[in-house]
């Protein structure tokens, strides 16, 4: 095996000594009321990023620690994140998805810029579209955060990743970028960035910027890798991997209108467009693949912001349009045609509005605020292998939430209803659905720089239009997954002793999912085509482990640690006779975790980057014929910014996979062995 599950609980005992034998002395940070003097223009691109001390599991990547990780996509970032499972398909092309908790990548929400990307096909967005060039930050919730100021679409979710572009304003008029990067097995991404900011003469709070941002990548993918035919002792071959070209495009323009303090308006445009192959699980001599994917995406938006009623009062408004094409061909399927050519089209209106109240700040005891919010989407999809043609979707979701609290502790609660109605055309009726969800949260500060947390939140997910209408897997009878999240933590929030030159944050948390009605998708031929099954129960047990620590030798001269590690069981609790009751469900280690040190200087930054994860099995049996060993991933960043006058030029290189293993995450994908990347940005 590539790695022991010792390995990884190694790892975790270090990182509870790392939590428990640290001093408790920093200065106490009470409640706060939200301030709304004006619309928010955080620097969020800052280096040090102190774990949440909220009644939610925040978890958050700032640009500067993205920089010093090897992440090109979002994928590659969230990797570093506890309790997060990306599948994996290989390659730079290859599709990636997520699972947070066990819960599986539908239950996860990708939020940009505070509205949500959906797919109303799969239900579930592919992280290896999304890069990360113009990326502020990322942040990942389970639970309810205390911000309620939100579309009601966003607490739908058991867990959120919110990927929010920097809203700081430019420092100068006109920002140019233009970065370049070269890695191994042909990959080649250019990328430009042109920003400008025109002020009012009359009113200087009064002002206009947009952005424009574009970017291509392109890889062959034809990585080398081992091809084993049998046991330890059978033969080996190295082959490489065929059909796993990727070809993408994407552009985005940002518009900000700030009328005054109290009122802007966000007008954004997205477009992508790719091309990839789709390789074949490497089943010995069946290697050649042919598979062909093309995907087309595009989306307008538009926000309204005002505060009103001596800032007491707030409001956003939010329309949005989104369109996504997808054209999937096996020119060696055998059917009657001998080939399987399928074109799929996604249409969505969204409308969300937004109201919230909260206490002004006279009285520095007592927090209290309230948010409605109501969320209006269409969905449809059109598409020539469908068993029903072109269904449509209409959903209605309401939530009302609040939060109240003072010095000593916080409490966040929200009702979420959600009205579901599938419409179908022909004699078929689709079902209808109402679901109340409620979610409760809260925060006890039990001292200095202690906080407890505990969290509660129920769900429902509906089966997407591919596991009930797609000719190849649909079942119309599907019943939607419902969940329950329970979880109890610790949070150490930010220290620092040693007359100031360390600092230390880390939380602990544990947790207790039930999903029922699961349903679980595992690629059959290939990436596109899949087989539905469903698990009647699983429960989800684990805990979560998450610790920074920062150390100044000298001036501008720092060691940082970050590090997490999660201990999960996920089981199958359906059927006690069945044959994989109470056996790990597929894909899904018991232990992971990973772990960075950046040695960061005036002239230099340095980072090492680990990421580890247990045996897991292909499928429900947990037989050896199922398992899936599991691996460990080293990294190295090496990277800085020059000032030349008005000019930064920067570099970044990334040597990658240095162990050079062809480990698997999903079976008979193996991924890149050893690689390099190199990033040149010149920003003006």
């Amino acid at each position: 095996m590539i790695l022991r599950n010792v390995a990884i609980k190694d790892i975790f005992l270090v990182l509870i000594a790392m939590f428990f034998l640290c001093p408790l002395r920093a200065q106490y940070d009470s409640v706060s009321t939200p301030k709304s003097h004006r619309l928010p223009e955080v620097n969020i691109g800052g280096w040090y990023s102190e774990i949440k001390a909220g009644p939610a599991a925040v978890q958050t990547l700032t640009a500067r620690q993205l920089e010093n990780l090897p992440s090109l996509q979002l994928s590659d970032a969230l990797k570093y994140m506890s309790g997060v499972v990306v599948k994996d398909y290989g390659g730079a092309g290859g599709m990636k998805t997520v699972s947070v908790r066990g819960l599986g990548s539908q239950h996860t929400g990708v939020a940009y810029d505070g509205i949500a990307l959906t797919d109303c096909q799969t239900g579930q967005i592919d992280l290896g579209k999304l890069m990360l060039d113009n990326v502020g930050n990322i942040t990942l919730s389970t639970g309810l955060n205390e911000n309620i100021f939100l579309p009601a679409r966003l607490f739908s979710f058991s867990n959120l990743i919110s990927i929010n572009t920097p809203n700081q304003l430019p420092d100068k008029p006109l920002k140019l970028k233009v970065g370049f990067t070269v890695g191994t097995y042909g990959l080649l991404s250019p990328q430009v960035f042109a920003e400008n900011l025109i002020r009012s003469k009359k009113r200087q709070n009064r002002y206009v910027m947009w952005n424009v941002s574009a970017a291509y990548m392109a890889s062959k993918g034809d990585y080398p890798y081992k091809l084993h035919y049998g046991g330890a002792t059978d033969s080996v071959s190295t082959e490489r991997r065929q059909n796993s070209d990727v070809s993408t495009f994407n552009a985005e323009a940002n518009v900000r209108v700030a009328f005054n303090p109290k009122q802007q308006l966000l007008v954004k445009w997205y477009y992508y467009d790719s091309e990839r192959g789709l390789p074949k699980a490497t089943l010995y001599y069946n290697l050649d693949a042919a598979q062909r994917l093309w995907n087309r995406n595009t989306f307008g938006q538009v926000q309204y912001f005002s505060f009103f009623g001596k800032m007491k009062w707030k409001y956003q408004v939010c329309g949005k349009f989104n369109y996504d094409y997808t054209h999937y061909l096996d020119p060696e399927y055998l059917n009657a045609q001998g080939r399987l050519d399928n074109h799929f089209h996604q249409y969505e209106g969204y409308l969300t509005n937004t109201v919230s109240y909260s206490l002004p700040k006279n009285n520095k005891k007592i927090v209290f605020a309230a948010a409605l919010s109501n969320d209006l989407f269409y969905n449809m999809l059109k598409g020539n292998s469908l068993d029903v043609e072109n269904p449509a979707r209409f959903t209605s979701m309401t939530a009302l939430t609040a939060k109240g609290g003072n010095k000593h502790f916080l409490l966040v609660g929200n009702l979420l209803l959600t009205t579901v109605n599938n419409i179908l055309q022909g004699a078929q009726l689709g079902k209808n659905y109402v679901h109340l969800s409620p979610a409760l949260s809260a925060s006890f500060f039990a001292g200095d720089n202690v906080t407890i947390r505990a969290f509660y939140k129920n769900i429902f997910r509906m089966p997407t239009f591919n596991d009930l209408y797609y000719q190849e897997v649909g079942n119309i009878d599907l019943e939607p997954e419902k969940t329950h999240q329970w979880d109890l933590g610790v949070v150490l929030k930010e220290q620092r002793f040693a007359a100031g030159k360390v600092l230390l944050s880390a939380s602990l948390d544990g947790y207790f999912n039930i999903v029922k009605d699961k349903i679980v998708a595992f690629p059959s031929r290939n990436l596109f085509s899949w087989t539905m099954m469903n698990y009647g129960k699983v429960w989800i047990g684990g805990a979560e482990l998450n610790a920074n620590l920062h150390y100044q030798f000298v001036k501008n001269y720092w060691l940082r640690l970050s590090g997490n590690c999660t201990y999960q069981k996920a089981v199958d609790r359906t059927n006690p006779e069945g044959r994989t009751f109470n056996h790990q469900i597929p894909y899904t280690p018991v232990w992971s975790g990973s772990a960075s040190a950046t040695f960061d200087m005036p002239w230099l930054s340095v980072s090492y980057a680990l990421i580890v994860c247990g045996d897991r099995y292909a499928l429900g049996q947990n037989i050896p014929a199922n398992l899936v060993e599991g691996y460990v991933d080293h990294s190295i960043t090496i990277g800085h910014t020059f000032p030349i006058k008005e000019v930064k030029l920067g570099f970044k290189c990334e040597l990658l996979n240095l162990a050079n293993k062809n480990y698997e995450i999903i079976r008979n994908y193996p991924m890149q062995g050893f690689g390099c990347r190199v990033k040149v940005v010149l920003e003006y």
